[in-house]
């Protein structure tokens, strides 16, 4: 075969195997495709097609600290809390602003504790926001005192009614917040073994304070409060009603007179001063100050100096 047949041969073998080539893969591309068309594209039946509010965290405004704290306790990173009363202002006297009221378009669950305490709460209701509102103190008040966080069983009642409100509100982390609720009520149960423990034996049961706060505590610890205002801490208060205070501490013996932090202790310094007694602090725990959450103390410690102060008071051992 000369040279020129020899290079015809070997073009047309390549040739042929290009169009082989090519032949195979549109055969190839063929099947893919009908493999393709018979793949089934419904989604199984115990998928859930994602929602397009799965974003969208649940916002719950407490009133004051013990509210704000119990509802952080419950919801830990599923939901968030903000405080409504400001850092360092004094719930009994506070009145919501029109731009406080404005705040409360972009909270879905309002927790306060009763409207004895938050007497805003039907301005809020007219506004007619989008807003459930729940009262913690509801069923658990008492002679419309409000102060029922100070007893920590009754605080454990407030946890367990922010808890059945928020889960109402978002089912699917219901289990979490379950959880976190049962946690804290175990807390509250130690706190509560820490004051019958605490105040079993003393020298007195009977303790003066600034205001009627401490009803619930005294009752359940057998106390007996001597109060020189009532349920608010006013400050024009009767003579006839300082020297029937000044008789009975010196008719118990008592030497310890408990102011407030936030309020004018003016009063409570002349009584002591009056009956040769110290002061000390004992906390209704209705505002933690900037300096407080800078130093991270919380309702559960607050209430153990609580019970500290009230020891050296009682004289317990």
């Amino acid at each position: 075969m000369g040279i020129d047949n020899k290079k015809v041969v070997i073009v047309a073998a390549i040739v042929i195997a290009i169009v082989g080539i090519i032949i195979t893969s549109v055969a190839l591309q063929g099947q893919n495709s009908s493999s393709s068309s018979s793949i089934n594209t419904t989604p199984p039946e115990n998928y859930t097609q994602p929602s397009q509010d799965a974003s969208k965290r649940l916002k719950i405004m407490a009133t004051f600290y013990p509210l704000y704290e119990f509802s952080k306790a419950i919801v830990g990173d599923k939901a968030d809390v903000d405080l409504f009363i400001p850092s360092g202002l004094e719930p009994h006297d506070w009145e919501p602003s029109a731009r406080d009221l404005e705040r409360l378009k972009d909270y879905q669950l309002l927790v306060y504790n009763s409207v004895t305490f938050e007497p805003y709460m039907d301005r809020i209701r007219d506004l007619g926001y989008d807003l459930k509102m729940v009262e913690a103190a509801k069923g658990i008040m008492l002679d419309q005192d409000p102060h029922v966080w100070l007893d920590p069983v009754l605080a454990k009642e407030q946890v367990r009614i922010i808890r059945d409100a928020i889960t109402s509100m978002d089912e699917e982390n219901s289990r979490y917040y379950d959880g976190n609720a049962r946690a804290y009520m175990a807390r509250l149960d130690e706190l509560h073994a820490k004051f019958e423990e605490g105040l079993r034996e003393c020298e007195r049961r009977e303790f003066i304070t600034l205001h009627g706060a401490y009803n619930y505590l005294a009752s359940r610890y057998g106390l007996e409060q001597i109060t020189i205002a009532g349920l608010e801490p006013e400050h024009d208060i009767p003579a006839a009603k300082i020297r029937e205070i000044i008789d009975m501490a010196r008719k118990h013996g008592i030497d310890v007179v408990y102011a407030e932090e936030g309020i004018d202790d003016r009063l409570v310094r002349a009584l002591a001063e009056e009956i040769n007694a110290k002061v000390l602090t004992l906390s209704p725990i209705e505002v933690l100050d900037d300096e407080d959450l800078e130093e991270g103390k919380t309702y559960i410690t607050k209430m153990e100096e609580n019970l500290a102060n009230l020891r050296i008071g009682l004289g317990c051992r």
